[in-house]
This record gives C-alpha cells, structure tokens and sequence, in this order.
C-alpha cells in the first residue's frame, strides 16, 4: 500500500479521487512524506485507544493531530504519550488551541 493511501487509512478518510487529491495537496508541504506517514505509523495504535486521531488540515495543507473532546475555548493538553513519539522520531509540530500540526522533522543546524 503507497504512503498516501496509508495516511488515509491512519486517518478514517475514504479513498477515493477526492480524499487522493488532497493528500497529493498535503504532500507538497512535506519534503520527507513517506518518512512522516511511517512515523504516524507507530502513534497508530496509541490513537486507537485515546481520544486524539489523525487529520489532514484543509487551511495550510498539513497533517494535524487533534481531540474533538476539547471545545474551543480550552487549549488542547498535550498527551506524554504524543511527546515521547515526537522526539523519538525527531518531528517538529506546532500546537494550536485546538490541534496539533505536524511541520516535519526537526533538521540540526
């Protein structure tokens, strides 16, 4: 299975042209794609017994981790366990009031 039809199953999205034309829009954000999905890969089956799940961004064309048990006016409290993933795999991510995106990975300068 190709990384972007992984993404959409990581994601819950049916695949069809449309959900494929999205990813392809996504992918242009992220120099290391298939790295960034095999990552999202081993958060997996954390997500499937937490609250948060995986999201594709519609305003800036990014993957986003987000939990709908928060309601807007709460910033959404970052789970250890998305942490521990983030600096095992060296990803950058960028958190909002209401989700978290995914930017890359982290790159010494």
């Amino acid at each position: 299975m190709d990384t972007s039809k992984k993404l959409l199953r990581l994601c819950g999205y049916t695949q069809n042209s449309s959900s494929l034309h999205r990813v392809e829009q996504i992918k242009k954000n992220y120099s290391e794609f298939s790295n960034i999905v095999t990552a999202l890969l081993d958060l997996e089956s954390y997500l499937q017994h937490s609250d948060f799940y995986i999201s594709l961004k519609d305003d800036y064309d990014l993957i986003e981790i987000r939990n709908d048990l928060y309601n807007e006016d709460e910033l959404l409290m970052l789970d250890g366990d998305i942490v521990v993933w983030a600096n095992q795999h060296n990803i950058e991510f960028l958190e909002n009031t209401d989700n978290i995106s995914i930017l890359g990975f982290k790159h010494n300068e």
